[in-house]
């Protein structure tokens, strides 16, 4: 059996694993916001290894599921427990982030929801929207958390926390406009709207007297003359195909929306229902159209879809024509202002402080004069004095290529600034304490070298002097003890080596300098290093290789094929055999080392370049192993843009396949 090692993100530590699943989840756009928040679920239970994630509701005492995953995991939507029979209930009493590793070993073994469930391990936050307990957001698993949970998970879950609420947030409000677009549809249905009655070619032969409300106009001033010359010029194309080739064939046409003009010379929105007229003989003689001005309506509906875009934001629109502004009640609450007090632009820009206040100035003109849309964040000052950092967004609305008005979206990112800050700030801290441990681990392994070479070598000079005098029996146990020593210091040695190499490819320091590279001798040169080793264990050496050169750096492909044929040597037992080749396969070179050693199980073989879990076996000679050598082959491959693939069973040998550009 084989699998080959491909590598992705080798370097990829827990926070940035963190990091990444947030983005995945807060960057959602497609989904709705019940599919997005079960999407967050799925993607955190996964991230952090456990069965089950629940988002819940929590009304007095009682516990409601209101999103889960996996969906097999027995649970639904609206099941409900009692708040005390679930560990949410420690979690809320705890008011912030609560976690167990291991329930059974804790203080809460008793706890009925263990009794229960005999769930081992658990995360959890309480929601909060509005200052107010909406639920928790929590995840478990019938297992203990392997490792426990780390500090980043923490932190994971508060962020989350904060990005559910505000989730949930949006979709109360997304309802609450749904509701009042629900009954800003009912008034308009029975108010009064304008029915006119139009000859085949649009031309009006009667109107309602409400015209004069909706358009400014008379009955008299609109009499006979063609309604498409009032409509915009931008929808009247559209208007005259599709809908009118609806009406001829359906004979009705159903809340078809356009732009009207109307005597004031502004556009405004109009939603029409259209009919044929019939005479006796079933042919069509007329027009009947029904009506009514959804310029509010349509301005709620843009607000909508901009607010699928964030939580807790607020709408706003400019006329540039009359200087009128526009806020909705969350742009008021954002400043601190009383809910439908009247707002000039001049101090609607004076809360923005110094340099924020020009770059606000300079977008609304570029959007102006060019067209350009702006999305900006900058820092806000309330009118309470309350600093903030807000993100504004705007676009000029423009008729015969002339700006008109603004609109936008305007939200508070105070809490997302503070938590980004907050998270950089971690990220400098963690980066500190890795380079202070690579320094320190670099500094250790330099002096354990020294020390070790120093000892390696008068061991070996204590051993040539006491084979060129032995004679007693002492003497020889003495050899042994010195041979056994020696053995012992020389694998520490190449351990310290191999150690050195390997902080070099962590921090990234080790350079890959590319040369022609002779493999067949450096194959050659690396078997002379461990042909004593082969010969104490009677193991024969095949080489099937001929002159074949790559470019390749030279020390580091030397490195991996000592550690590879040192391997094969110390897992292949007494006269058992070891073969290396080359070969030539496209654009590319195989170097393989294959043994008929003890082989491995799938399981090990799959671990071999893991870097938390690598496997530690003993040789056939019980030689020590630390699994460092393989970490640091793959790595060094690895900036070779090169794979290892790996061919092995159990008690029938491996092989190790490189694999390398020859350019």
């Amino acid at each position: 059996m084989s699998s080959t090692l491909e590598i992705e993100n080798p370097g990829l530590d827990e926070t940035e694993k963190r990091l990444q699943l947030l983005y995945q989840i807060t960057s959602q756009t497609t989904n709705s916001l019940h599919s997005q928040l079960d999407k967050a679920l799925e993607l955190t239970t996964g991230l952090l290894g456990m069965d089950v994630g629940i988002i819940s509701s929590v009304s007095e005492a009682q516990y409601t599921v209101r999103n889960f995953y996996p969906e097999d995991s027995g649970l639904s939507a609206g099941q409900s427990f009692e708040l005390g029979d679930t560990y949410c209930s420690i979690t809320l009493d705890a008011k912030d982030v609560f976690s167990i590793n291991h329930m059974k070993e804790s203080e809460y073994e008793r706890h009925p929801c263990y009794e229960a469930f005999s769930l081992e391990a658990y995360i959890g936050i309480p929601i909060i929207i509005d200052d107010k307990v909406y639920g928790t957001i929590n995840f478990s698993s019938s297992e203990p958390k392997e490792g426990g949970f780390i500090p980043v998970d923490h932190t994971l879950i508060k962020l989350l926390g904060k990005w559910v609420s505000a989730t949930i947030k949006r979709e109360q409000i997304e309802n609450n406009l749904r509701e009042r677009n629900r009954q800003f549809k009912l008034v308009s249905l029975n108010s009064a709207d304008l029915i006119c009655l139009h000859d085949l070619e649009g031309k009006y032969e009667f109107i309602s007297p409400s015209v004069e409300n909706i358009l400014g106009y008379t009955y008299q001033e609109l009499l006979g003359k063609n309604h498409y010359d009032l409509v915009h010029e931008e929808d009247l194309e559209t208007l005259l195909k599709t809908p009118k080739q609806i009406l001829i064939e359906k004979g009705v046409i159903k809340n078809t929306r356009y732009r009207i003009r109307n005597k004031k010379g502004e556009y405004i929105w109009f939603e029409s229902s259209v009919n044929i007229i019939y005479d006796e003989n079933e042919l069509p003689v007329g027009l009947q159209s029904v009506s009514r001005e959804v310029t509010v309506q349509k301005k709620l509906e843009t607000m909508f879809e901009q607010s699928q875009e964030m939580a807790n934001v607020g709408g706003w629109e400019y006329d540039l024509e009359t200087g009128k502004l526009f806020w909705s009640d969350e742009v008021y609450r954002i400043h601190d202002k009383e809910v439908g007090s009247e707002v000039m632009v001049e101090e609607g820009l004076s809360y923005f402080p110094g340099e924020a206040k020009e770059v606000i100035e300079e977008a609304i003109n570029r959007s102006v004069e060019h067209n350009e849309k702006y999305d900006l964040v900058v820092p806000f000052i309330s009118e309470k004095g309350v600093k903030k950092w807000v993100r504004a967004i705007g676009k000029a609305h423009f008729t015969d290529g002339i700006a008109t008005s603004l609109s936008g979206t305007f939200q508070d990112i105070s809490k997302q600034i503070k938590y980004e800050k907050r998270i950089i700030t971690q990220n400098e801290e963690l980066l500190r304490l890795t380079e202070t441990r690579d320094k320190l681990y670099s500094i250790i392994a330099h002096d354990l070298k020294g020390a070790f070479f120093g000892i390696t070598g008068m061991l070996n000079m204590m051993i040539e002097e006491l084979e060129e005098e032995i004679e007693e029996i002492q003497d020889k146990k003495q050899l042994r003890n010195l041979n056994l020593l020696h053995g012992s210091s020389k694998n520490a040695y190449e351990l310290l080596e191999n150690l050195l190499d390997w902080i070099k490819v962590q921090n990234g320091t080790i350079s890959v300098e590319k040369e022609t590279v002779d493999i067949a001798e450096l194959l050659t040169n690396a078997i002379s290093v461990f042909e004593s080793s082969a010969e104490k264990k009677s193991i024969s050496i095949e080489r099937e290789f001929s002159e074949l050169t790559i470019n390749a750096d030279k020390n580091i492909l030397s490195t991996v094929l000592r550690n590879l044929i040192s391997n094969a040597i110390k897992f292949t037992p007494n006269d058992g055999s070891i073969s290396l080749s080359v070969n030539e396969v496209g654009k590319s070179v195989e170097i393989s080392i294959k043994d008929s050693g003890i082989g491995m199980s799938e399981k090990i073989r799959d671990k071999l370049f893991d870097k938390v879990d690598r496997p530690q076996r003993r040789g056939t000679l019980h030689e020590k192993g630390t699994g460092l050598g393989l970490l640091l082959c793959y790595d060094m491959i690895e900036a070779h843009d090169g794979i290892i693939t790996v061919i092995s069973e159990e008690n029938k040998g491996s092989e190790f396949i490189v694999s390398l550009s020859k350019s």
